[in-house]
């Protein structure tokens, strides 16, 4: 395994007389030298690295650690290194970091690590005699030829194009509900407030909104606005977008202020477990976070027994009741403050905000800022006066001097207040939660119509055709309209955390209906539906919208450029699976009297499937070699069969046999192709999820927690196979196997 040493034993001979000999070694490690006398001559051998003579030296000058503010993670590491080459008199000065290298007479630097003391560095070394060029042209020209393939008339893609304008179907019929569902899929849920809420302790909407444009740190040194803390906090221990009619800024300020009152108030997200609900005496899906403790924290001993237990052998229980013991945890820092990082620190050479909890709790000493020992004491007594008299002036005026107070003393690492403007519009807008409901809404009503169609060939569905593709369209711009501002407001490509990745798959699958599937009803409703289960997987509790700072590996444009086309590619194949699904379907309710409409769309859908999947095809090979390029440029090797390289390479292979089945005898029908189209998605789902989640590899940035394997996945697996098995047997009675 990674890091073990490895033992061999050699079996030796000289002159007829034979003996062992056991060596010890490993990659990276200079091997120890062992003997053995085997007919008076003495053998030695060792295994390992051996050292090798450079032909010129580097000396270190400086090595730099650059950390997030406010935490000890790395942004960025760097080595100030001189190369003297005293043959050639060559002396130069370079700064090596991560995907920034030195190079010199063929030898490749790259930074690797450092001590520990922070005070020396390690580099990784790599020798290309002939330069990275030639690779690099292959690669090129590899490139172009995918791109030329597209657009030859000799082609396979250009094939199926003129096969689909030759037989394109004329789906009419008259729909007016798609401007309905859109509304209604915009509608946001209210909590009635249901006199749970003292209405004295409400915090007023205005200011809380003006509180929220507040700068604040977070434990991961991410500078943000007060508005997106709020926000991820009430997700977190609610589940909630809102509560109780208030918004997450008001219940934010209001725990904070009046953490006697809302501890007896339900906000804890509970869940269904009837266990959990019998030890903390309660029948909703809300607690309180007084119903834990009676007078002592009655998970204590539960909480322990979980976190004793090593995690392959927790149960459901054990996991949800660790969720539950973060939720409390987390109201216990917002009821105390110590959540909210928002002084700027008294030490220039300090990074590290001040939360107010911690001077209340005295972790923090303070040596001449009056306004940041007073300030949260009289921003309390400001609110709980303005609940009684309504008069928020006095609270408005101390938000303001805070944000002053931060202007002037938050130094460099303060966000730009477009920055913190944007941030704030883009929770507003929710957009990727709205867009699911929506996608989910109009595919519901173009699934509806494509087989309303199917079945009743007299019907014309030009208009329905029209609109849809329309409400897709727009969707599709506001869905590149989010990803653009996300990418603004971090900084950086938005696909490089599980969440990301998700809505960008998404928005690449809808990217593929519009292009392949745009004169298709059927390949329509595939694309909004499937775009929209994407966005609600990624909304699920495992996975965190949360904007998190990049390792120091990820700052690179090649992030931009691989992922974008490795990530991009999954909703192309996806989209050929889902019309898969579709196309067995229709297949199992063939008969004699729709026989020719339904094979007709079959082998439409079939060809948007193909074309589809070759773009998917051509997208996750480039992808993958130009990861190639960025694995040699950060570590100096091209291919490490990592993990994630390992199955991008299967899915590669998977999807190129699926598209050459027609070239084998018995592989060549339609029926075929869609199945293999609909199992082949497995190979995306173990690249993206199983080695994201499951396996362990260099490619772990874009993972959030693991995920359990929800029943659902098995149940789904179980109906797939079902309605192959029903389409085979239908396609065989029928005579439809061609």
């Amino acid at each position: 395994g990674k890091g073990s040493i490895a033992l061999l034993k050699l079996h030796l001979s000289v002159d007829g007389k034979s003996g062992e000999l056991s060596i010890k070694g490993d990659k990276g490690m200079t091997g120890k030298p062992e003997s053995t006398i085997i007919d008076n001559t003495m053998i030695k051998a060792s295994y390992g690295a051996k050292y090798v003579a450079l032909p010129f030296a580097i000396r270190l000058r400086d090595f730099i650690l650059e950390r997030y503010p406010g935490t000890e993670s790395a942004s960025s590491y760097a080595s100030e290194v001189t190369l003297l080459d005293k043959k050639n008199n060559v002396t130069r000065d370079q700064r090596i970091y991560m995907n920034n290298i030195l190079n010199y007479k063929g030898y490749r630097f790259f930074q690797s690590s450092f001590d520990k003391d922070e005070k020396g560095t390690v580099l990784s070394v790599n020798h290309d005699a002939l330069g990275t060029w030639i690779s690099y042209f292959g690669y090129f020209l590899l490139t172009l030829g995918m791109v030329f393939t597209l657009f030859s008339k000799k082609s396979r893609f250009h094939a199926i194009q003129q096969r689909l304008k030759d037989m394109r179907l004329s789906q009419k019929a008259a729909a007016i509900t798609l401007p309905l569902l859109f509304a209604l899929s915009v509608v946001q849920p209210c909590f009635a407030n249901d006199e749970i809420i003292d209405p004295a302790i409400i915090i007023d909407s205005e200011h809380a909104a003006k509180f929220g444009k507040l700068v604040v740190q977070d434990y991961k040194g991410r500078m943000k606005p007060v508005n997106t803390m709020a926000s991820e906090i009430l997700r977190k221990i609610a589940r909630k977008e809102q509560l109780y009619d208030q918004n997450s800024d008001q219940v934010f300020i209001g725990m904070m202020v009046y953490p006697q009152n809302w501890a007896n108030v339900p906000l804890i997200k509970i869940g269904t477990d009837e266990e959990i609900k019998r030890l903390i005496n309660i029948e909703g899906k809300l607690a309180t976070y007084n119903d834990f403790f009676k007078p002592t924290y009655i998970l204590k001993d539960q909480v322990r027994n979980a976190y004793n237990m090593e995690p392959r052998y927790r149960g459901t229980f054990e996991k949800e009741l660790l969720k539950i013991d973060e939720r409390v945890n987390i109201c216990n820092m917002v009821f105390a403050g110590r959540l909210m990082r928002i002084y700027p620190s008294e030490n220039p050479n300090s990074t590290t905000w001040i939360a107010p909890g911690e001077l209340h709790q005295g972790t923090v000493h303070l040596h001449s800022n009056d306004f940041i020992a007073t300030f949260f004491p009289s921003y309390s007594l400001a609110i709980q006066s303005a609940g009684k008299t309504g008069n928020w002036e006095a609270a408005n005026k101390l938000v303001d001097d805070l944000c002053q107070h931060q202007q002037t003393n938050g130094g460099d690492i303060l966000p730009a207040t477009a920055k913190i403007k944007y941030e704030i519009l883009l929770n507003k807008m929710n957009v990727f939660s709205r867009l699911g409901k929506m996608y989910g809404l109009i595919g519901l009503f173009i699934l509806i119509m494509f087989f309303v169609l199917v079945f009743n060939p007299g019907i014309s569905s030009k208009w329905p055709l029209r609109i849809a593709f329309t409400a897709l369209g727009i969707c599709f711009l506001a869905h590149m309209f989010g990803l653009g501002l996300r990418w603004y407001v971090s900084g950086r490509a938005p696909w490089s955390n599980g969440y990301e990745s998700m809505i960008y798959i998404a928005f690449t699958t809808m990217l593929a209906g519009l292009i392949f599937g745009r004169k298709s009803l059927g390949g329509l409703a595939a694309t909004a539906v499937l775009s929209s289960t994407i966005l609600m997987v990624a909304g699920m509790s495992w996975l965190d919208p949360e904007i998190t700072p990049l390792v120091p590996v990820l700052k690179s444009y090649w992030l931009t450029i691989h992922v974008s086309m490795i990530a991009g590619s999954y909703g192309f194949l996806m989209l050929g699976a889902i019309i898969g699904v579709l196309n067995l379907i229709l297949m199992i309710f063939t008969n004699a009297r729709n026989k020719a409409r339904t094979t007709r769309t079959v082998k439409e859908m079939t060809y948007i499937s193909e074309m589809t999947m070759i773009g998917g095809l051509f997208m996750i090979s480039i992808g993958t070699y130009l990861g190639g390029i960025w694995a040699n440029e950060s570590w100096g090797r091209y291919w490490g069969w990592d993990a994630k390289e390992t199955w991008a390479l299967v899915t590669i292979l998977v999807y190129a046999f699926i598209l050459h089945m027609r070239f084998i005898p018995g592989l060549r029908s339609r029926y075929a192709f869609n199945v293999a189209s609909l199992f082949g998605l497995a190979s995306v789902m173990m690249t993206y999820f199983g080695v994201n989640y499951y396996l362990s590899g260099l490619h772990s940035y874009a993972a959030g927690d693991p995920a359990p394997i929800p029943p659902f996945v098995f149940y789904t697996v179980g109906a797939l196979s079902s309605i192959s098995l029903l389409a085979y047997f239908r396609n065989k009675q029928n005579g439809l196997f061609a």
